[in-house]
């Protein structure tokens, strides 16, 4: 079906073999990208808005912002990256559940999940087959560790305008 076109223009993404309908953007959410996007503008990774990562053979997800080690192929989407982000406004079950489960077990170092309501940054590593390990919160006047090279410390206020 993918390849066929018929999902083009389609706010969709594969999750464990079923299309998952994406959650139209509000101008928060599109807030916290513009400002990730500049502030990852330096890194020595590939920064990746909103594009696939095949992470398993039935799972595409597309994070709203991944650093990837390598250039990116023009026959495969990456497999992994060094970050994955993803900010929830509404779409906490989902980026906590299988998309953290599906992250982790393609061995991602570090997941954040922007919970924008909760003005706050959850951080995850160490990931496993099953999820990552380690989960840490960072909220307003903490300040986030530097994710990869080239990247600066962040302070968590920045994200919320």
């Amino acid at each position: 079906m993918v390849a066929s076109g018929a999902l083009d223009g389609e706010p969709v993404e594969l999750l464990d073999g079923v299309l998952c309908e994406m959650s139209p953007q509000s101008p928060a959410h599109a807030l916290v990208i513009q400002m990730l996007t500049r502030h990852f503008a330096g890194a020595e990774a590939w920064l990746r808005v909103q594009l696939p990562l095949e992470v398993a053979w039935d799972s595409v997800p597309e994070p709203d912002l991944a650093l990837v080690e390598h250039k990116p192929s023009p026959e495969a989407h990456p497999s992994s990256a060094l970050l994955v982000v993803e900010i929830a406004v509404s779409s906490h079950e989902v980026d906590r559940g299988v998309k953290a489960r599906l992250y982790a077990a393609a061995d991602i170092p570090i997941y954040w999940l922007i919970d924008h309501p909760a003005r706050s940054v959850e951080v995850r590593t160490a990931p496993t087959s099953d999820g990552y390990r380690e989960t840490e919160a960072y909220g307003l006047g903490a300040t986030l560790p530097s994710p990869a090279a080239g990247v600066a410390a962040l302070e968590v206020d920045s994200l919320f305008g």
